[in-house]
């Protein structure tokens, strides 16, 4: 991922996008203080600052797994996992603004989010193109093998409660070997 953003989004803070190591600290210091409290510093790859002031305050801040972002502070932080984008598409208008629009799955359920990119509207072919590519990309958190440890925990709590039977643990459980 970390290649990704150092080909596809440039080092320009003129249009508001900064990748790391050269985020200044104080646009750092108030996106995750404000709307990216979940992110630690020295893992946010991209900062896009969404303000006038340039405190990063409202923005995006580009994680290896996921992206957080805050278009005013009228409206709450968002999440989204790479991995769950499934089409992104960009619009400008003077009258409505510059943003991208994602259709993002969870689960059972697609909701649509929109970045809000009108304080700098040069950033959005980079922002877009970026995110265009991410969400192409394999899934590398998804491992191939059985997490036996959390199967273990979950059908010991299944048979704790009396959900489960002790022979059907016992046949379940024997899957592992």
């Amino acid at each position: 991922m970390r290649t990704l953003i150092e080909d596809l989004l440039p080092h320009a803070p003129k249009i508001g996008l900064y990748v790391a190591p050269g985020i200044p600290s104080k646009r750092l210091r108030g996106a995750t203080r404000d709307y990216a409290k979940d992110a630690h510093p020295e893992d946010i790859l991209a900062l896009y600052d969404g303000t006038f002031l340039g405190n990063g305050r409202d923005g995006i801040v580009f994680l290896e797994d996921r992206l957080i972002f805050q278009n005013s502070d009228l409206e709450p932080s968002q999440t989204v996992h790479y991995r769950d984008i499934v089409f992104v598409e960009s619009s400008r208008s003077r009258l409505r603004g510059t943003h991208i629009a994602m259709e993002v799955n969870r689960g059972r359920a697609t909701f649509s989010v929109k970045l809000d990119l009108s304080k700098h509207p040069d950033s959005l072919e980079f922002i877009e193109k970026l995110l265009s590519k991410v969400m192409l990309l394999p899934d590398s958190t998804e491992s191939k093998e059985t997490d036996w440890s959390a199967v273990s925990k979950a059908l010991e709590s299944l048979r704790s409660s009396g959900s489960l039977t002790e022979s059907d643990y016992q046949r379940l459980m024997s899957f592992r070997s």
